[in-house]
């Protein structure tokens, strides 16, 4: 009798997963990912009064043009928090720096 062979099959996203962690590309990936909230959230306005935003130690920095806008998004820092966690899909982000 023929003998079978165990399959080696996956699905891509397992694959793609396997990848990121082997290669340490996750934390990247997932930066982008709450930087693209920023945008997708907060609006084109706010995006380009955006000049500068980075992701640090789980905390998200963004520099900002307008001071009115900024003091306005300091009122709301904790919705945003979990506006973009929710977006993301996971707690990716623990505070958020405006300048």
């Amino acid at each position: 009798m023929a003998k079978f062979r165990a399959s080696n099959e996956q699905n891509m996203g397992d694959a793609l997963s396997m990848w990121l962690d082997r290669y340490r590309l996750r934390k990247g990936t997932e930066n982008t990912e709450v930087l693209q909230a920023w945008d997708a959230i907060l609006g084109p306005s706010v995006t380009r009064q955006t000049t500068k935003k980075k992701v640090q130690n789980r905390v998200l920095v963004v520099q900002l043009d307008s001071a009115v806008v900024r003091k306005e998004l300091l009122m709301v820092k904790s919705k945003i928090i979990s506006s973009i966690n929710d977006h993301v899909g996971r707690n990716a982000i623990d505070d958020l720096h405006i300048f």
